[in-house]
C-alpha cells in the first residue's frame, strides 16, 4: 500500500481541519442568528400586544366615560355605540396578537367579562376598575413574556458558544492528534537517519537505515543515504587499496622521501631516506636530525647538492600544495654520491688530459708553422702542411674549450672586470673574423649608439664570448648573409646583441642550444665541438648577465646579452639621490614622531605615508606598492620585532628594505637590519633609507666546504645573522650577482681561496668589500693565506666578527 507523503498527508489534514471549522463556525454562527431571531420575534409580539392592551385599557377609559355621560344626559346614544365599537376593536386587535400567549388570552376574556360588568344599568362604581384590573395584569404579563425572552436568548447564545467552543476544541484536538500521528510518523526514521550519519562520520561506513518506513521523502531519503553509504564504502575500499599500493610503492623506492610539514617538523621518512640520511626523526626539524636540507625555493625548480654522512645527495622539493608558499614540502633524496664522483673523475681527466695535450699540440703547430715558412716546399707540400695547421688549430680550440669547462666546473674561471668599451671589442671580433666574411660574400656590419656605456666586464672573456657568437653566425649563415653586432643601453646596463640572416633555429634546438656537445645542423663552415654555446652563457653568467636568444627557421637567429654598465667617474650612486620618487611606510605608534619622520624624508622626493600598528602596515604592504619601510621596535601590541618576522617569511615582502627607527641598542636582534638610533638625526636616517633602497637587504654570504657549514651555520644562526650558503667560488661569484650582501664569510680550507675572495661582489650599505676568512683549527697555515694579507679567524668567533662588521659605525675590510 503507497503511503502519502508529508506534503500531502499536511495538505489532507489541514483541508479536513479547514472543513471542520468552516462547518463548526457556519452551525455555531446559525445558532446564534436563530436565537437571536426568535429573541427578537418575541419581544416584537410582546411590545405590540402591550401596546394593545394599552389601547384596550384608553378604550375602556373612554367607554366608561361615554357610559357615564349617558346617564347624565351628556352624550347620546350614537357617542355610546362608537366608544363600544372602539372598545371592541381594540379587543379585536389585542386578542389577535395574544394568539400565540394563551394566558394573555385568558386575561383578555376576563377583561372582557369586567367590561361587560361596566356596561349594565346602574353598575357599581367598582366595576370601573374591575375592568381595568385585567388590562393592567395583561400588561404585566407581556413585561414578564420580555424577562423571559431575554433570559431565553442568553441561554441560547451560551448554549451555541458552548457548542462552537466544545466543537472547536474538537477540531482542536483532532489536529493536535494528527500531527501527533505524523510526527510519530517521522522520528522514528528521522532519529534512525540522525543515528546513522553520526556513526557514519565516525567512520562505520557500514551503518545502514531501514529505507521502507515512513513517508515517502523520508524513504526516498534513506534509500539515497543507503546509496551514499555504500559509494563511501567502496570508495573507501579503493583509496585503502591505492594508499597500500603507494606505501608499498613508496617504502619500495630507491630514492628517499621526506615529508615536512608548514612547522618544518618530519612527518614521516621512507626506509630509502633513514639509509641515506642516519638519525632523521620524525617530529623533529630535519637538520637537527642531521639533514641539512637547503632552502625550498632553490630545490623547488632543480637538483640541490648537499654532502651529508659521506654521501653526495641530489635534493629536489615539492609542494604539497602549489598554492601555499608555507605549506608542507615533500623532499626527495638520490644518492649522488658515484655520480658526483664519476663528474670529479671526468673533470680530473678533461682537465688532465687538456694540460697533457697543449704541450704536444703547442710544438707541432709551432714547428708546422716553421716548415711552412721554410723555403724548398712545393705547393703539395705546402697544402699538406696548411692541412695539418689548420686541424692542428681546430684540436687546441677544442683542447681550450675543454679546459674552460673544466675551470667553469671547478669554479677556477677567473673573470677580472673592469670598465670596457663595447666598440673596441667588436673591431677585434671584425678584423678577426674578415677573412671569412669575405671568403663567403657574407656582410659585417657594427652598430653601437652614441650613448651607450662601457660595460664592467673581462675584456679577454668578453672578446671571447664575441667571438663565439660571431662565428656561429657566420657558419650558419649562407653566401650572401649579414652578420650584425648591435650594442645600446638598456635599463640593466648595456644589451649587446649577434643576429645573422641565416637558417634559424627550430623550438626543439632552442630548447637545448645552451647544452654542452650541442649542434645545430646545416653549419656551412668548418664544424665545431659544440661547448661554445654553453661556455657563453657561463662567462655571461659569471658576469652577472643575461643571454637570451630568439630564433625561427629561415628568419635568421638573434643572440641578446645584457651586461651590467660600468660606473661613470664621478657619478657614483649617492644614497639620497636613490630616493626621489620612491614610496616609504613609516611605522611608529607615536604620531608626532611618524609625522616627524615623513616630514625630514618628503623634502628628497619621497612619497611617506604613515601607518600606526604592525598589523595596518603588514596588511598594506600586502596589498599596496611601497619601496621601504621605517620600523619602530618598542610599540603595543604587534613589536617591531613581529612586523620584521612576520615580512621576513613573506616571500613577496622578505626583500623589503627595513631601516630601524628606534630607542631600543639591542643589535644583536637586528643583526642585517639599517639601523637608525632615536633621537633621530635627520642626515643619518636620509642617508640610511637611501642606502637601504639601493643596496636592498643586508644578507652575509657564507662560501666554505661542506664539513665547515654545521659549525658556522650554528654561530650565525645563534646570533640571528640572516645568510646564505655557497659552497663552490662559482656558486658563489653567481649569487653575488643575483643578491646584494655587505659581509662575506670564506672558509681558508677551499682548494682556491684567493678565486673565491676575487670572485665576490660585496655591494652592502658602506657600498665596499667586507671579508672575513675563516679556519675550523683543522686547516693548516699555507702559504696562500700570507698573500691575502689577513690571518683566518676561528670558527667559533665568525659570528661575534659578522655581527661587528653588520654594526653601522665598525668595519673591518679585508
Amino acid at each position: 500500500m503507497r503511503r502519502l507523503s508529508i506534503a500531502r498527508s499536511v495538505q489532507l489534514a489541514l483541508l479536513g481541519l479547514t472543513v471542520a471549522l468552516t462547518a463548526i463556525a457556519g452551525f455555531g454562527v446559525g445558532g446564534l442568528y436563530s436565537s437571536r431571531q426568535q429573541y427578537e420575534d418575541r419581544l416584537a409580539r410582546a411590545f405590540e400586544l402591550k401596546a394593545a392592551a394599552g389601547r384596550l385599557l384608553a378604550a375602556s377609559v373612554v367607554e366608561e366615560a361615554t357610559l357615564r355621560a349617558r346617564a347624565a344626559q351628556d352624550a347620546s346614544p350614537t357617542e355610546v355605540r362608537h366608544a363600544r365599537a372602539a372598545y371592541g376593536q381594540a379587543l379585536a386587535d389585542a386578542r389577535r396578537r395574544a394568539a400565540d400567549d394563551p394566558a394573555s388570552l385568558a386575561i383578555l376574556g376576563r377583561a372582557a367579562e369586567a367590561q361587560g360588568q361596566l356596561r349594565r344599568p346602574r353598575a357599581p362604581a367598582s366595576a370601573a376598575l374591575a375592568a381595568r384590573r385585567p388590562i393592567r395584569a395583561l400588561s404585566d404579563r407581556q413585561d414578564a413574556r420580555l424577562r423571559d425572552a431575554d433570559h431565553d436568548a442568553r441561554d441560547d447564545s451560551q448554549q451555541a458558544l458552548a457548542a462552537i467552543i466544545a466543537a472547536g476544541g474538537l477540531a482542536l484536538a483532532g489536529a493536535i492528534a494528527l500531527v501527533a500521528l505524523l510526527l510519530a510518523g517521522v522520528r522514528r526514521p528521522l532519529e534512525e537517519l540522525v543515528d546513522a550519519s553520526a556513526r557514519l562520520a565516525e567512520g562505520q561506513l557500514g551503518v545502514r537505515v531501514n529505507d521502507t518506513r515512513g513517508p515517502d521523502e523520508l524513504r526516498l531519503l534513506g534509500r539515497s543515504f543507503n546509496a551514499m553509504a555504500a559509494d563511501l564504502e567502496q570508495a573507501n575500499t579503493r583509496l585503502e587499496a591505492e594508499r597500500r599500493r603507494l606505501e608499498v610503492t613508496v617504502r619500495s623506492l630507491g630514492d628517499g622521501l621526506v615529508l615536512v610539514d608548514a612547522e618544518g617538523l618530519v612527518v614521516t621518512a621512507n626506509p630509502r631516506a633513514h639509509q641515506l640520511a642516519p638519525g632523521i626523526v620524525e617530529g623533529h626539524p630535519p637538520d637537527m636530525t642531521g639533514l641539512p636540507l637547503p632552502p625550498a625555493r632553490d630545490a623547488l625548480g632543480g637538483e640541490v647538492l648537499i654532502e651529508h654522512a659521506g654521501r653526495t645527495l641530489a635534493v629536489t622539493a615539492a609542494r604539497l600544495d602549489e598554492e601555499d608558499a608555507h605549506g608542507g614540502v615533500v623532499w626527495t633524496l638520490r644518492d649522488a654520491t658515484e655520480r658526483a664522483r664519476l663528474e670529479q673523475l671526468k673533470s680530473e681527466f678533461v682537465a688532465t688530459a687538456s694540460h697533457e695535450l697543449r704541450s704536444p699540440l703547442t710544438s707541432i703547430k709551432g714547428f708546422v708553422e716553421l716548415l711552412r715558412a721554410g723555403d724548398g716546399l712545393d705547393e703539395r707540400q705546402r697544402e699538406f702542411l696548411d692541412i695539418v695547421l689548420h686541424s692542428t688549430n681546430r684540436l687546441v680550440a677544442l683542447v681550450n674549450d675543454l679546459l674552460d669547462i673544466a675551470r667553469l666546473e671547478a669554479g677556477r674561471m677567473e673573470v677580472h672586470r673592469r670598465p670596457t668599451d663595447v666598440r673596441d671589442s667588436f673591431d677585434e671580433v671584425g678584423r678577426l673574423l674578415e677573412p671569412r666574411i669575405i671568403e663567403k660574400g657574407q656582410r659585417l656590419k657594427i652598430d653601437v649608439a652614441s650613448e651607450t656605456p662601457r660595460v664592467l666586464a673581462d675584456p679577454d672573456r668578453l672578446r671571447q664570448i664575441l667571438t663565439n657568437l660571431a662565428t656561429n653566425a657566420h657558419l650558419y649563415t649562407g653566401e650572401g648573409g649579414t652578420v650584425t653586432l648591435r650594442a645600446e643601453p638598456s635599463p640593466a646596463g648595456v644589451r649587446v646583441e649577434i643576429a645573422d640572416t641565416g637558417r634559424g633555429m627550430s623550438s626543439a634546438e632552442l630548447e637545448i642550444v645552451f647544452e654542452r656537445f650541442s649542434r645545430g645542423g646545416g653549419a656551412t663552415g668548418t664544424p665545431g665541438t659544440g661547448l661554445g654555446l654553453s661556455i657563453v652563457k657561463s662567462l655571461v653568467d659569471l658576469h652577472g648577465g643575461t643571454i637570451d636568444v630568439t630564433s625561427a627557421p629561415g628568419a635568421g637567429t638573434t643572440f641578446a646579452i645584457t651586461l651590467p654598465a660600468a660606473p661613470i667617474p664621478g657619478q657614483q650612486r649617492r644614497p639620497r639621490e636613490a630616493l626621489l620618487g620612491r614610496r616609504i611606510l613609516v611605522l611608529d605608534d607615536d604620531p608626532d614622531t611618524a609625522q616627524l619622520i615623513a616630514r625630514r624624508i618628503e623634502p628628497y622626493g619621497v612619497h611617506a605615508e604613515v601607518a600606526r600598528d604592525g598589523a595596518e602596515a603588514l596588511e598594506r604592504l600586502r596589498h599596496e606598492e611601497f619601496d621601504a619601510l621605517t620600523l619602530d621596535v618598542l610599540m603595543p601590541g604587534m613589536s617591531g620585532f613581529e612586523v620584521l618576522r612576520e615580512l621576513r617569511a613573506d616571500p613577496e615582502l622578505a626583500d623589503l628594505p627595513v631601516v630601524v627607527v628606534s630607542v631600543f641598542s639591542g643589535r644583536e636582534a637586528l643583526s642585517g637590519e639599517w639601523i637608525v638610533s632615536k633621537p633621530i638625526d635627520a642626515d643619518e636616517l636620509v642617508d640610511a633609507l637611501g642606502a637601504a633602497v639601493l643596496a636592498g637587504r643586508v644578507r652575509v654570504l657564507a662560501v666554505g666546504r661542506p664539513n665547515v657549514r654545521g659549525h658556522l651555520r650554528d654561530a650565525l644562526v645563534e646570533l640571528g645573522i640572516e645568510h646564505e650558503w655557497a659552497s663552490t667560488p662559482l656558486e658563489a661569484a653567481r649569487l653575488c650577482s643575483t643578491r646584494r650582501f655587505e659581509v662575506a664569510l670564506v672558509d681558508a680550507g677551499l682548494p682556491d681561496v684567493e678565486a673565491a675572495i676575487a670572485g665576490l661582489e660585496l655591494r652592502g650599505r658602506r657600498m665596499r668589500r667586507s671579508v672575513l676568512v675563516v679556519a675550523d683549527g683543522e686547516t693548516d697555515g699555507s702559504p696562500g693565506y700570507a698573500r691575502l694579507d689577513a690571518d683566518p679567524i676561528p670558527l667559533e668567533e665568525a659570528g661575534a666578527a659578522v655581527l661587528a662588521l653588520l654594526e653601522p659605525a665598525g668595519a673591518a675590510d679585508l
